[in-house]
């Protein structure tokens, strides 16, 4: 099992399952953001999953180390 910072770096370079293992740890925390109305709002899931993985592409690691 990898570390987060290891699959934020392993994802910078293009690793599709380290996103997945990504979305997979932080999808409660999506998921949490997605509800309206206590409901899940699937768009907004969506949304939030595309926005999660093009930050973790621009996150600079070496700034919070």
């Amino acid at each position: 099992m990898f570390e987060t910072k290891e699959l934020i770096e392993m994802a910078q370079y293009g690793n599709t399952i380290a996103e997945v293992e990504l979305l997979r740890r932080y999808e409660p925390l999506i998921n949490k953001y997605s509800r309206r109305f206590g409901l899940l709002d699937e768009d907004c899931k969506q949304h939030l999953a595309i926005e999660f993985l093009l930050a973790t592409r621009k996150f600079d690691i070496n700034r919070y180390l």
